[in-house]
């Protein structure tokens, strides 16, 4: 089989005039979307966990350097997402030991919501660790059960988003063109309009996560009405579920009712049955060091307004880093983003008439009690009066997490040192575990885990250049005082052998 597409390709380049031939291997590349193989769950509702991955480096494009520094974040050493700098708990130590040695062990306990909360922290010893007395700092130690113990409030550190114009703008994409099949497809195959509904994408099938508000999702669900609901089921429920499409009454963010954990990118009352298009794709190669979901309208019509359109993406940055090259990886050039955001606007057909049908742009987290609006005009008679105005062309608006509490002391870290007594080669497994009183079920139990790899540490000595240069200028001296020994026994001998002669 290979060798007849071999063989037709070859054919192909030989009868194909030459101006014809880049327009044939751009049509290849278009070839390589697929439908998402979705699931239809219920009227308007669909799940999947084929997503299209499309590395646009291969299209001429390069990868944008972004600054990802956020307020306050620390190391992501340990933990169980070290991909998330926002997790209310980290705990760090060495990942290498000898039997014998002293693991030193941190666990660093936070609080980025945006009320006081009552913690309990609990860590028990695994039998391979000896404790080291009075090495706990701020931790009750329980000789019998082993366990360290601390209860006591944290403030809150209110974590949340900053929406504001990037200087750098990021393009917008037709996936289209990249040959990402149409969302609205499978609906109308089933004989459903393309009017109110939703598509939930599993990335954690595909192994990714990206965060929001501090908390990891394994599933993003896009809406045809120009937004991303965060889907944190994913961990909960069974697959193959989807979430209920939001009404096209755009509403101000934050706000308690229905729907929550929003991005709405340009929330408005769309109907993509007759006209207009949507797509899904994750894209490599447009931020550096990252992954991108990447959800775009195009042309995407109002329901009761076919003529007045729009063209937008939402561009939500995966955790953990995409593959760079080792210069990169050497320089350090790629920041990690966690959490970020980016909404980019190619056109907007008329604003004036937008702004009178009702829109949204901004965030909300999970309770509908964060979050921030960056434009927005009433819909169905709403009271709530007009901010801002939609953006213009090239416009690509960055949503960054930031810290507005940091000069609280909303985070503690513990620590303590134990005896390593595990044998060679064996995996100390050391879990911490917290417990608050936070409403959300997400953030009141939490860990994490640290992996410690006994291990004998065996050091080959080394030499350094001095070392290195006086060793070859002794070895160098010792063959020329060697040769020279030579070169007389030789001589001597010559002179015999002439003495003889006569």
């Amino acid at each position: 089989m290979r060798r007849q597409r071999l063989f037709w390709f070859i054919f192909l380049l030989l009868v194909l005039p030459l101006p014809a031939f880049p327009f044939f291997l751009l049509d290849v590349a278009q070839g390589k979307g697929t439908s998402p193989n979705m699931i239809v769950t219920g009227p308007g509702q669909g799940y999947t966990e084929s997503i299209p991955v499309i590395d646009i480096r291969d299209f001429g494009y390069q990868p944008r350097q972004l600054s990802g520094e956020a307020i306050d974040h620390f190391p992501l050493a340990g933990g169980s997402d070290p991909h998330n700098p926002y997790a209310v708990i980290h705990k760090t130590g060495a990942t290498f030991l000898s039997p014998g040695a002293t693991a030193h062990y941190e666990v660093s306990l936070a609080n980025y919501e945006s009320v006081t909360h009552t913690y309990r922290l609990t860590d028990t010893l695994p039998a391979q660790l000896t404790y080291i007395p009075d090495s706990a700092t701020d931790l009750t130690y329980d000789p019998d059960s082993r366990t360290f113990t601390w209860q006591g409030e944290l403030p809150p550190g209110h974590l949340d988003y900053v929406v504001e114009e990037n200087s750098l703008s990021l393009p917008y994409l037709d996936l289209g063109d990249f040959g990402a099949a149409n969302l609205c497809d499978d609906f109308i195959a089933n004989s459903q309009e393309c009017d109110d509904v939703t598509i939930t994408f599993n990335l954690g099938v595909n192994s990714y996560t990206t965060n929001l508000y501090g908390e990891v999702l394994s599933q993003l669900t896009v809406s045809s009405n120009g937004l991303i609901l965060a889907d944190d089921r994913a961990n909960t429920e069974p697959v193959e579920t989807a979430v209920a499409n939001p009404p096209g009454h755009n509403q101000w963010l934050p706000d308690t009712a229905v729907p929550d954990f929003v991005l709405a990118g340009l929330w408005r009352d769309v109907d993509l049955t007759d006209s207009g298009r949507w797509h899904v794709a994750i894209i490599s190669g447009l931020v550096q060091g990252h992954d991108i979901f990447y959800a775009q309208w195009h042309d995407a019509p109002y329901a009761n307004a076919p003529d007045l359109t729009a063209r937008h993406a939402i561009a939500v940055v995966l955790n953990g880093e995409a593959p760079t090259s080792s210069a990169d990886a050497a320089t350090g050039s790629a920041p990690n983003m966690a959490g970020h955001v980016f909404f980019i606007y190619d056109n907007i057909s008329d604003p004036a008439q937008t702004v009178a049908q009702g829109y949204t742009i901004g965030i909300e987290d999970k309770s509908g009690v964060r979050g921030v609006t960056y434009a927005y005009a009433p819909c169905c008679g709403d009271p709530q009066p007009p901010q801002g105005y939609p953006p213009p062309p090239g416009t690509t608006l960055h949503l960054q997490p930031v810290l507005f509490g940091a000069a609280h002391v909303y985070r503690r870290t513990f620590s303590y040192a134990a005896i390593v007594d595990g044998r060679v080669p064996e995996t100390i497994v050391n879990t911490a575990v917290a417990h608050s009183s936070s409403d959300n079920p997400a953030l009141a139990a939490v860990w994490s885990t640290h992996y410690l790899y006994v291990r004998r540490q065996i050091f080959l000595p080394f030499l350094t250049a001095a070392e290195v240069a006086s060793s070859n200028e002794v070895a160098s001296s010792n063959e020329v005082a060697s040769s020279n020994e030579v070169a007389s026994s030789n001589e001597d001998e010559m002179a015999s052998s002439n003495e003889v002669a006569p």
